[in-house]
């Protein structure tokens, strides 16, 4: 298996701890062949993080793609975020032809099992653009606003499961670039919008195990049936077995697990590779203390009344993401 990593030196310790955790929980795997992807990355850390590799006897390249932005002749208005999310639309660029898929993780994930059967047999020779988890809600107007329907799935793209040859039979990057650049760079989900645009009737979807919401934590199984019925949610005992053991973590939102004041359940997974590697003396950061509060009742009221959920993040789950990203 091939997997990316797309990163900044600033993102080191995420990146290290994602990593010592695919490594850890794929020692069976035959091959495992990992990419890093980026533009300042120092030789320190890369030395930091080859020695970890080698540990496993796994290999790491380390991929520098400094003229990115070149490419993308609108500007790169990423909505708060650093413009290298938009790196991943190029992979056809930067990863080898003999890549024909390819796993991209984002470093705030944590791989907390194989991987062994994520990937479906002959995937690169099917017309499936990648393989993804949809998100857990997506408002319609936002959908509508990049061409998807009210009833069409909306995937989250911080683990994609890449079909490399379909993007190189269609030209995707260009696509991708193309389609950017006809909405002037102003995509609210940046990268996530484009893919989500440019791939949609041609993505495969994956079981929530493999880009768990830590917030799944508290929807009921009825409720998710209803709200999010791509989740493989065909009996509660199976619903409730992903909740204890996904394979993989994704802790996306506000509530990370490196924030002090942080209440998931999963925060001590997190902990626990954490402490593991070098980067297990890096402080927490502190300030987001009342906010991360606030999303703890919240997260205790959608547990008992879960459609609550919904309509905060219609009516005002989306304006603060767009105030608290905006430069």
């Amino acid at each position: 298996m091939n997997i990316v990593y797309i990163a900044t030196d600033s993102y080191v310790s995420m990146l290290g701890i994602s990593l010592f955790s695919l490594l850890e929980n794929n020692k069976s795997m035959e091959q495992l062949n990992i990419y890093i992807l980026s533009t300042d990355l120092s030789q320190e850390n890369q030395d930091v993080l080859l020695k970890m590799s080698d540990a496993y006897r796994r290999h790491l390249h380390f991929v520098q793609i400094g003229d990115y932005q070149s490419a993308f002749s609108a500007d790169t208005d990423t909505s708060g975020f650093h413009p290298i999310v938009l790196a991943r639309l190029l992979l056809t660029r930067y990863l080898p032809q003999e890549v024909h898929t390819a796993l991209y993780l984002d470093c705030d994930t944590i791989i907390h099992g194989s991987l062994d059967t994520m990937e479906p047999a002959d995937f690169c020779k099917t017309d499936y653009a990648f393989a993804a988890v949809p998100e857990v809600y997506m408002p319609s107007a936002q959908k509508s606003f990049i061409g998807l329907k009210e009833k069409d799935i909306y995937y989250n793209c911080g683990v994609l499961l890449i079909n490399m040859d379909y993007w190189r039979r269609k030209d995707l990057c260009q696509y991708f670039i193309d389609y950017y650049a006809r909405m002037n760079g102003k995509l609210m989900y940046n990268d996530q919008d484009i893919l989500n645009h440019c791939c949609r009737g041609h993505v495969f979807t994956l079981s929530q195990a493999y880009n768990f919401a830590p917030v799944l934590y508290y929807f009921p199984y009825y409720f998710i049936r209803k709200y999010q019925p791509a989740y493989m949610v065909s009996s509660r005992a199976k619903y409730k077995e992903i909740i204890r053991h996904p394979s993989i973590i994704h802790y996306l939102g506000e509530e990370r697990p490196w924030v002090h004041g942080n209440c998931s359940p999963y925060r001590k997974v997190y902990d626990s590779y954490k402490a593991q590697t070098p980067w297990k003396d890096t402080p927490m950061i502190y300030g987001k203390e009342k906010v991360l509060f606030c999303y703890h009742i919240l997260n205790l009221i959608t547990a008992v009344f879960p459609w609550f959920r919904r309509l905060f993040t219609k009516c005002i789950g989306i304006r603060y993401y767009q105030f608290t990203k905006k430069d």
